[in-house]
């Protein structure tokens, strides 16, 4: 189980460079064949779909707290009747779903008729309602794909979501080349989701998965009614986040100002994916510790996972704040400033909550997220509230002075005073680690800049060598002046093994 839990976090790692380097190659041809236009469109549908998506109520982590409860308490004809209970729920969001995705086809044009022309609403319909079908079915599939990340095998998971990530755009590049459009771009998108639902249901009942439909325990809905509510409100916030701001750019700008955004909002998709590749996995694992009452070592797996994440994501951002202009025109080319603007606004504020995210899964596994979820559904509102303001005078970039300022007050101040007072985690030490290896990315920076004043022409070549440079002289500073013993250890242990190898 270690070792999968180890392999999990290199696929995960793996996955999200592969589909970084994808958005890097894809996102130009995109931007030739389709247009900024009907990138908008895509990522605007994508928002929307993201709102309808939030019916499963949160109950994704309720199914792995209580599935690993059950489990580690021997109570398996308790867990086939949850796992046959959950599902039913679920069939009835899929209703429920289908009912309102089909409510929000009609009203499309009444929402975007300012901005949009004729041409441009038709698209969108058909988009949505194409989207609609992978939505709708994932409510059912997510009973069987949670059950595999209860049992930790994230080998399966992480190996199907990097090859699902490598075939789609293939896909995509076929049909764009052979003068499809986006209509059949997104149908084939939808297909492949199709196609891995249906092996993730096969993989579930093959390594255990069974549903029984009688003895349901309806009491314990009330437990999970309360837990899941406040996760609940942690989807509605990220949704908030993450997708109102299209919406309302594509209210007041329009539809290119909606694809201006989504591009800078792939580099903050990229940041926040790095992040969780790491903690992401670590859920279940949380929960047993909580279970085991190991309070102590959650705090200092709080601090030595965000050590780590810092690690790398300081890298990234000081990287993008120092060279994020000059990738991007070479990248995308001329009329794509804006694009540098909107991602720094949101990349900076939102470095603090990725190195911290283990917390929100024991807070979560401890059922003490309830005030979290609370201070940041008020503080969305108020992201919401401001977005309108700002959209108005400033254009998109509005939106994401609001984004990264609603970051500040709510994920960074409120949140570690909550994480050190209620939930134990050793703020003050963690924030020590932080600031000592700030040092050398803080360094490392200063070196970059001087760099880009001496060396000033855009040429792909002279960046890639600075890139060289930068990476080097961070890796270098941050292992003298960041790391701790045990993190050089993680690092020198697989090199001696191999030469252990060789020499055998």
């Amino acid at each position: 189980m270690k070792n999968e839990l180890k392999i999990g976090s290199i696929l995960s790692i793996t996955s999200i460079i592969i589909g970084s380097l994808v958005q890097m190659f894809y996102t130009p041809m995109y931007m030739k064949y389709l247009g900024t236009t009907d990138y908008g469109i895509n990522s605007l549908v994508q928002s929307i779909m993201g709102y309808i998506g939030m019916l499963n109520l949160g109950l994704g982590s309720a199914i792995v707290r209580y599935t690993v409860r059950y489990r580690t308490e021997g109570k398996i004809e308790e867990e086939k009747s949850l796992n046959g209970m959950f599902l039913i729920i679920f069939l009835i969001i899929m209703l429920i779903s289908i009912i309102l995705g089909i409510y929000i086809y009609f009203i499309i044009p009444e929402l975007f008729t300012e901005k949009f022309t004729l041409e441009e609403l038709i698209k969108t319909r058909k988009v949505f309602i194409i989207t609609m079908v992978g939505t709708v079915v994932s409510f059912p599939v997510s009973v069987f794909s949670t059950n595999i990340t209860s049992r930790e095998k994230f080998l399966y998971q992480k190996t199907l979501n990097l090859l699902k990530l490598l075939i789609t755009p293939i896909v995509g590049a076929i049909l764009m080349l052979n003068g499809f459009k986006l209509i059949a771009i997104v149908s084939a998108t939808i297909i492949l989701t199709l196609i891995t639902n249906l092996l993730d249901i096969i993989y579930a009942f093959k390594i255990g998965m069974r549903l029984k439909f009688n003895n349901f325990d309806f009491k314990i809905l009330k437990d999970i009614s309360v837990y899941s509510f406040y996760i609940f409100l942690n989807i509605v916030i990220d949704r908030i986040y993450w997708g109102t701001d299209r919406i309302i750019i594509g209210k007041y700008i329009g539809p290119i100002a909606v694809g201006i955004y989504s591009i800078a909002s792939i580099f903050n998709m990229i940041y926040m994916n790095l992040s969780l590749a790491v903690s992401g996995v670590l859920f279940p694992r949380i929960n047993k510790m909580v279970i085991e009452r190991k309070y102590k070592e959650l705090s200092d797996m709080f601090i030595n996972i965000g050590r780590i994440q810092y690690i790398l994501l300081g890298l990234i951002s000081s990287g993008f704040i120092i060279f994020g202009n000059e990738f991007i025109y070479l990248w995308l080319g001329k009329g794509y400033v804006e694009v540098y603007k909107i991602a720094l606004w949101i990349m900076i504020p939102l470095t603090i909550p990725l190195i911290q995210n283990t917390g929100m899964a024991i807070v979560q596994a401890r059922n003490q997220h309830q005030f979290r979820s609370i201070v940041y559904f008020f503080i969305a509102l108020l992201n919401i509230v401001m977005s309108i303001l700002l959209v108005k005078k400033y254009g998109a970039i509005g939106c994401a002075v609001a984004t990264g300022f609603s970051f500040i007050v709510g994920n960074i101040i409120i949140i570690n005073i909550y994480y050190w007072k209620r939930a134990n985690i050793d703020i003050p030490l963690f924030w020590k680690n932080i600031l000592k290896m700030s040092i050398p990315v803080i360094i490392t920076m200063i070196i970059g800049y001087g760099l880009n004043y001496f060396i000033s022409d855009y040429k792909i070549m002279t960046f890639i060598l600075k890139g060289i440079v930068y990476v080097g002289v961070y890796v270098a500073l941050m292992w003298l002046l960041g790391m701790n013993k045990n993190e050089k250890k993680e690092i020198l242990n697989p090199i001696k093994n191999i030469k252990g190898v060789k020499n055998d």
